[in-house]
């Protein structure tokens, strides 16, 4: 479990790295069983679960079945079994040229409140 918690946490905090421009939640209960432990959305990818395992782990039928549903309903859903995993699956989604869209955003802003 440990390995599972330190990925989660590697995520969520490069996440939160994104600011305002990004919701993220660490699911802790959820009203039905097998839910993806995060859940972020941004403008410009969507809403996007994210399922993380240990590099061995298996994911149960449950979690599989629950993942396909969240892909139909129009959501992206992926599991995650590794740090270099989630690097890979950023740059598919788009986030790695993100940080140079927020600054220059932010730039943007100052530039028009002077």
């Amino acid at each position: 479990m440990g390995e599972e918690s330190g990925i989660q946490t590697k995520i969520l905090n490069d996440l939160r790295y994104f600011g305002k421009y990004c919701i993220v939640t660490k699911i802790m209960k959820a009203s039905d069983n097998a839910f993806p432990d995060i859940y972020f959305s941004m403008a410009l990818v969507g809403s996007v679960w994210i399922e993380t395992k240990r590099p061995k782990g298996v994911e149960a039928k449950l979690q599989t079945a629950r993942i396909e549903k969240l892909n139909a309903c129009g959501t992206k859903a992926y599991v995650c079994y590794s740090w270099d995993q989630w690097y890979n699956l950023k740059r598919e989604l788009g986030l790695l040229d993100v940080a140079g869209v927020l600054k220059a955003h932010e730039l943007r802003e100052r530039m028009l409140s002077t």
